[in-house]
C-alpha cells in the first residue's frame, strides 16, 4: 500500500525539512476541514498559539473523520518573523506569513490518509516514529477522490452542520447545489451558539423555504429574531460567528403551515430549547 511520503514524493534525507500539521479544531473538530472549503485554511493554519513552524516546510493533514485525515498541502514558511496577534477575547498567539508550493498539489483536498494518532502534539516532525502506531511518514493512504472536495458539493440534508461564515459563503456566491436543495424544502432547522451551547429551533413555511429564511441569516445573523438580536446586541455583531446550522426535519412543499408549526413545537419540547435555550414561545 502506498504510503504519505511516497505518494508526495518526499524522500527520506528531506523528512528533517518538514513539520506536519494534524488540523483539526479545539472545539470543532472539522472547523479546520470547513475552513479549507470554503478557501480559508491557508489563513487559519497561519494563525497559531506558539511558534509552531521552525522548519521550512508545512505537511497539512485535515481532520476529515476519525482516523482519516485529508491531505491539505505543501506551504512554505516565509523568512518572516511571526506576529503577535490578539483577538477581542483576549486571545495572543503568533500570524506567520505561508505560500503554497508546487508539489503534489494534483491530490490535496483528493488524497485521504488513515493514522491512529494516539499523541496529543499537533505539529510533529515527519521523521517522528511514536512509540505506538506507524511512523508518519508511512501513513498509509486510504483513498484518493476522482475530484477535489468542495462546498459545492451539496451532501444531503441530514449532513448539514456549517457555521456562520460558511453559511455566509454559500449565500453571496448563490453557490446553486445548495441554494436549489434549500429552496425546493421547508422544514425545521437549528442554530446552535456554539458557545454557551444554548439552542433556538425555527421553522420555514408559508411562502418561504430554508434557503430564503438562511438567506437571512446571512445577511445580519439574526434573521429577525428577538432572541439571536438580543445575543448580537449584547455581545457585538461578530458574536454571529459563533453559531452553526443544521436542519432537523424536511417537509413536503405542499404540507400546510399547521403542520410545520405543530413539528416546531415537537423539535422545542424534544430539545427543551424554551426552558435551557433560545426559543421563548
Amino acid at each position: 500500500m502506498i504510503k504519505l511520503h511516497e505518494l508526495l514524493n518526499i524522500k527520506e534525507e528531506d523528512f528533517s525539512n518538514y513539520k506536519v500539521h494534524f488540523a483539526i479544531g479545539r472545539d470543532r473538530r472539522k472547523e479546520p476541514y470547513n475552513a479549507f472549503l470554503i478557501d480559508n485554511f491557508k489563513e487559519w493554519q497561519e494563525y497559531q498559539t506558539g511558534k509552531n513552524w521552525n522548519r521550512p516546510f508545512i505537511l497539512s493533514l485535515v481532520y476529515y473523520e476519525k482516523d482519516i485525515w485529508m491531505f491539505g498541502g505543501i506551504y512554505k514558511v516565509l523568512p518572516i518573523n511571526p506576529i503577535p496577534v490578539e483577538n477581542g477575547n483576549g486571545w495572543i498567539g503568533w500570524k506567520y506569513e505561508t505560500e503554497l508550493i508546487d508539489a503534489a498539489t494534483e491530490y490535496i483536498g483528493r488524497a485521504f490518509f488513515k493514522f491512529k494518532k494516539e499523541f496529543r502534539a499537533s505539529y510533529p516532525t515527519l521523521e517522528l516514529e511514536p512509540k505506538n502506531g506507524e511512523p508518519i511518514a508511512k501513513m498509509p493512504l486510504s483513498h484518493i477522490l476522482d475530484k477535489r472536495v468542495a462546498l459545492t458539493d451539496f451532501l444531503g440534508f441530514d449532513q448539514v452542520n456549517i457555521d456562520y461564515k460558511t453559511l455566509k459563503h454559500i449565500v453571496v456566491d448563490n453557490i446553486l447545489s445548495w441554494k436549489s436543495a434549500l429552496s425546493n424544502v421547508k422544514g425545521i432547522y437549528l442554530i446552535v451558539d456554539t458557545l454557551t451551547g444554548k439552542q433556538y429551533v425555527g421553522s420555514a413555511y408559508g411562502d418561504d423555504c430554508i434557503w430564503q429564511r438562511w438567506e437571512s441569516y446571512a445577511k445580519d445573523g439574526h434573521g429577525g429574531n428577538v432572541e439571536l438580536k438580543g445575543l448580537l446586541k449584547s455581545n457585538g455583531l461578530n458574536y454571529k460567528y459563533n453559531f452553526k446550522y443544521s436542519i432537523l426535519e424536511v417537509c413536503n412543499m405542499n404540507l400546510g403551515n399547521e403542520y410545520i408549526l405543530g413539528r416546531e413545537t415537537h423539535w422545542k419540547e424534544v430539545l427543551l430549547t424554551r426552558q435551557f435555550g433560545l426559543n421563548k414561545n
